[in-house]
């Protein structure tokens, strides 16, 4: 997984939030959000489960909201864009540190 990371920024894929979240689980407001971020085929990978995120996600086909304990590597290929909060980066960094760097 951390070679993937590695290679998302290399290939500037990899877009770094402070946080990423909507404040009701409306597609629109979601849509918006991309939009402004010039997102389409996007990946968002959060901290921990986000309701009003994944609903308003579920209706955008090339958008996908997965948990970073959930992640894997198909994820990370299947979408032009994958939007990382720092929280989900620094878990994501101490469970691979746990389980030997994978």
């Amino acid at each position: 997984m951390r070679s993937m990371l590695s290679e998302l920024i290399r290939q500037d894929r990899l877009l770094l939030m402070e946080a990423f979240s909507v404040n009701a689980p409306k597609t629109k407001e979601l849509v918006a959000k991309l939009s402004e971020l010039k997102l389409d085929s996007t990946l968002i990978v959060v901290e921990g489960f986000d309701r009003d995120l994944l609903l308003a996600a579920r209706n955008l086909p090339k958008v996908a909201v997965k948990d970073v304990r959930s992640v894997d590597p198909v994820n990370l290929i299947g979408h032009d864009k994958v939007v990382m909060t720092v929280a989900a980066v620094k878990l994501w960094r101490r469970s691979s540190d746990d389980s030997g760097g994978t």
